[in-house]
């Protein structure tokens, strides 16, 4: 990785220094709605990566009167996703010359280049050249006067989204299922999007983040959860181990640190296969051994 320009500057701790500076962000930024309401949140900015060190990284980014740069610091709280599914990634997999989206917090330095905190970081760029978009739930409403009906997502911006049976609703990181009722106020999403001829697009899909409480917390949603080790089981709050039946399928978690286990599996002299998901076989299969002896 080359090694990026150093900035420093005088960080706008004062709430009206940081309201100054978000005002600033948002009259530059790169927008379609010049007339939305400018509020104190999360600010996008579209570019391409300057350089990366280990905690931040430079941008090019794209204003109305040109280009500028703005050093963006990436820390624990930052959400590095790939903008194809929504998946955390590294800072490893920013390469210079790539075309990202950033979402920064509203303070800003005012140093040159400025260095604002990152808040989402999308790269890989879809196929199509559309980044999805990160916002904030501001309503979800039923439209009766479509045909069939339809729910309408209202974002914190004011645009509006249709949701219908084909939407494909996700939540981050767990196999939780979600419905529509889990988009409530003030959530925050991940929105990919297509043309619509009524709203301001079609949602396609929906990734569906933790809501702020529950990290404050330390609640955790009963569920499916992915840790860096594998997955787990929460039951009312508590770590689930053994035998688990998740709608028509039988898992097996281990019974000292909970994670889902695959493969064959003894129990009490009866010997089960868990599949590479999870889920217990219950039909016939014929494994073969290779030339090690290991049975696939």
């Amino acid at each position: 990785m080359k090694k990026m320009i150093k900035a420093t500057g005088v960080i706008c701790a004062a709430a009206l220094a940081a309201a100054m500076c978000f005002s600033s962000l948002a009259e530059t930024a790169s927008t379609t709605d010049t007339s939305a309401a400018v509020t104190l949140g999360p600010v996008q900015f579209d570019g391409t990566v300057v350089s990366v060190e280990e905690d931040r990284f430079v941008m090019n980014r794209v204003l109305e009167g040109g280009n500028s740069e703005l050093v963006v610091n990436v820390s624990d709280e930052t959400r590095l996703l790939d903008g194809v599914n929504g998946y955390p990634i590294s800072m490893d997999n920013l390469d210079v010359g790539e075309t990202v989206r950033v979402y920064v917090g509203p303070a800003m330095t005012m140093s040159l280049p400025p260095i604002s905190n990152g808040v989402v970081v999308l790269a890989d760029m879809p196929a199509d050249g559309s980044f999805p978009v990160y916002t904030q739930v501001e309503s979800v409403t039923w439209d009766s006067e479509q045909t069939d009906g339809v729910y309408v997502l209202t974002a914190a911006d004011g645009k509006t989204y249709r949701i219908n049976s084909s939407t494909t609703l996700l939540p981050y990181l767990t196999r939780n299922l979600i419905r529509v009722d889990d988009l409530t106020a003030g959530s925050n999403i991940l929105l990919w999007s297509d043309t619509d001829s009524v709203y301001d697009g079609y949602a396609a899909k929906i990734v569906l983040f933790p809501s702020d409480t529950q990290g404050e917390t330390g609640t955790v949603s009963d569920g499916w959860q992915e840790t860096d080790e594998g997955w787990v089981y929460y039951r009312n709050g508590e770590l689930h181990t053994g035998w688990l039946l998740d709608g028509d399928n039988w898992y097996y978690l281990n019974p000292e640190n909970g994670l889902m286990m695959t493969g064959f599996l003894t129990l009490d002299g009866k010997t089960y296969y868990l599949e590479s998901d999870g889920k217990m076989l219950t039909e016939a299969r014929v494994f073969t051994p290779d030339a090690n002896g290991e049975l696939h």
